[in-house]
């Protein structure tokens, strides 16, 4: 067992950045969380999926079960040199999983426990406690005005801290901020706390405790708090509603404490704690009374729920079907500046962790009003950013949830939700089944937005399952129902789905008609994701009429956008129709980069597209009788 404080993670990111010259291709870090309070432990999944995401992989293309994968990130990791850094690991059996194959990689693993059973050529690296002559130095190093301080002194001083680097760096820190302190006052400060503290690591406790003492009254209220956040990191949005307190006080108390040791900041304004830092912030909390700590969580969820569901409206490439969720809960005095798209994705994606920390609170605790305003409020980030497994977890839950209230709307939003997903996946059955269910509710409530999204998604269903009649029935009906209410983005969809059905079943004036009618709607919205998706499925109908100069021109047109907006799904989808035309007109050497780029974005993201395209790949080298596209 290696004791807590011992400055492992220091060591491992010390460490990876005197090596990172080494390992030119990728340097990636990842906390598995097997000692954070209130989060447990990161499992391989999930782990698995924010390394195949950090590298590029589409996240709504992941395979859904461990070892797809593993598989998929082993075979990411062919022919690089990465250096990957896995702190607080809980076991073999959750490292394991994450471990590349071959040569040209390096991992460093930090774990309170001794890990001796992973694969491999492992070399241990057992720290323990600073030898009494090292943690003197370190504390000399970091204040310097020491040195001409008795050494019996700070040989004393450094006993206390149980020789742990970072009890010592933090009483170096309480030590350099007192100048009119001698050593001997700061011995007695760490004697009284750790005759007062009972904690696991009392000599790191001791630490906490002597900087947390000297704090102001209303700075030791707000650290306090932090042990509430359900989450690992927040910003001073979410501190100022935490604790209610006006935004720029907020930032400077956050401030303060990063300047004090007790915070750490892990991006521009975020914040997040050492785990032991923030195991004594929550035993802290808890002396507090039971309605102050109720009311700092209840500000902290409105304050979520509500800038979530903002975001969720810019974000949304679906029909909303009922009003944003926020309207339930009390506006917090401050949000961040979310007027457009980019910013939202960027404030959801920042918050993510949090966000589905605060839905499991929720989830615990029986609020099951917030669960199903969560799990909307997030349902466009989990569509685009995936993982699609993730999105059906949370979202089976806010049916579950929904159908506990006896809210049915909320139901039938969650089970639309949850169908979508389903799609996403390929679980045509589930997919249709859930969306069955919704649509009924929708029908007994009268709720025709409602009817068109579920019409809408069980169109796709029949589609991709070759029943043609029955899709372009069900998007004829979202799109009657979307026209008469006005729905633009409804109407938009609807048409683009129909482009599709029609040209499958030979209705190719019928699909130019929709397919125009949707690109121009998309434009109007200034919705660039739909666009590039109708511009590629109107390249795809000039390609099967035979136009190959049109199609080339709308697949070039849609591959320029998603670049911009990095919607790598649609890249492959216009790579892939500029190659199928390059092998249409017998331009074998110019299909087989774009057929094979389509190929390999399809292939790191785990998408089905990829066999399809690989088929393609072979044909040019072996052609037979040609096949229709």
């Amino acid at each position: 067992m290696v004791c807590p404080g011992v400055g492992k993670t220091a060591l491992a990111v010390h460490a990876a950045h005197l090596l990172k010259d080494r390992f030119p291709d990728r340097q990636l870090f990842i906390d598995l969380h097997a000692y954070t309070p209130g989060q447990d432990p990161m499992l391989p999944e999930a782990a698995l999926a924010g390394l195949l995401t950090a590298v590029g992989v589409d996240a709504r293309y992941l395979p859904p079960d461990l070892e797809g994968r593993a598989v998929l990130w082993r075979d990411r990791m062919v022919g690089q040199r990465v250096l990957l850094v896995l702190d607080n690991a809980a076991s073999s059996d959750q490292v394991t999983p994450l471990l590349p194959r071959g040569g040209g990689f390096l991992v460093l693993v930090t774990s309170r426990k001794h890990l001796g059973d992973l694969p491999g050529s492992v070399v241990p690296v057992l720290l323990d406690a600073l030898p009494p002559d090292k943690a003197r130095e370190m504390f000399l190093r970091l204040v310097p005005s020491a040195a001409t301080a008795p050494e019996k002194a700070v040989e004393e001083l450094v006993r206390l801290t149980g020789y742990l680097p970072l009890a010592i760096w933090l009483l170096a820190r309480v030590y350099a901020r007192h100048p009119a302190w001698t050593l001997a006052d700061l011995i007695g400060e760490t004697r009284a706390s750790m005759l007062t503290l009972t904690a696991e690591g009392d000599n790191v406790a001791a630490a906490f405790d002597v900087s947390y003492r000297y704090l102001s009254p209303g700075r030791q209220q707000f650290f306090r708090r932090l042990g509430l956040h359900p989450g690992t990191t927040i910003d001073a949005y979410a501190a100022a509603a935490l604790v209610g307190l006006p935004l720029r006080q907020a930032y400077g108390h956050l401030d303060a404490l990063h300047g004090e040791g007790l915070l750490t900041e892990v991006g521009y304004r975020r914040y997040g704690m050492h785990d032991l830092i923030r195991r004594y912030a929550q035993d802290l909390a808890a002396t507090d009374s039971e309605v102050d700590r109720s009311q700092g969580l209840e500000h902290l969820l409105d304050y979520y729920q509500h800038t979530a569901a903002i975001c969720e409206a810019l974000l949304a490439r679906r029909i909303r079907t009922s009003p944003a969720a926020a309207a339930a809960t009390s506006p917090p005095a401050a949000v961040p500046d979310l007027s457009d798209r980019p910013q939202a994705l960027a404030w959801a994606r920042a918050e993510r962790v949090s966000l589905i920390a605060c839905l499991e609170y929720a989830t615990r605790s029986g609020q099951h009003a917030r669960v199903t305003a969560f799990a909307a409020a997030i349902a466009s980030l989990l569509r685009q950013d995936g993982p699609w497994t993730d999105a059906i977890t949370i979202h089976t839950t806010a049916v579950q949830a929904a159908r506990h209230l006896g809210d049915r709307l909320d139901q039938a939003n969650a089970l639309n939700n949850l169908g979508d997903a389903r799609l996403a996946t390929g679980d045509y059955r589930g997919a249709a089944e859930v969306l069955e269910e919704a649509l009924s509710i929708y029908r007994d409530l009268g709720n025709q937005l409602g009817v068109a999204s579920a019409l809408n998604d069980l169109g796709v269903v029949r589609l991709a399952t070759g029943d043609y009649p029955g899709g372009t029935e069900a998007l004829e009906e979202a799109l009657g129902i979307c026209r008469d209410l006005g729905e633009r983005l409804g109407v938009a969809n609807a048409l683009n789905y129909l482009g599709s059905a029609r040209r499958l079943t030979g209705d190719y004036p019928g699909a130019a008609q929709a397919l125009e009618e949707a690109v121009d709607i998309y434009r109007d919205l200034g919705d660039r994701a739909g666009e590039a998706e109708a511009l590629n499925e109107v390249g795809t109908l000039h390609r099967v009429q035979g136009d190959l100069d049109l199609a080339e021109a709308s697949h070039r047109q849609s591959l320029a956008l998603a670049r911009e907006i990095g919607s790598s799904w649609n890249e492959g989808h216009a790579l892939a129709g500029l190659g199928r035309c390059a092998r249409a007109a017998g331009r074998t050497a110019d299909a087989e980069p774009d057929l094979r780029q389509a190929w390999e974005i399809f292939q790191r993201s785990g998408a089905a597209e990829a066999a399809g395209v690989a088929a393609e790949l072979d044909a040019l080298t072996n052609p037979g009788p040609t096949a229709s596209m």
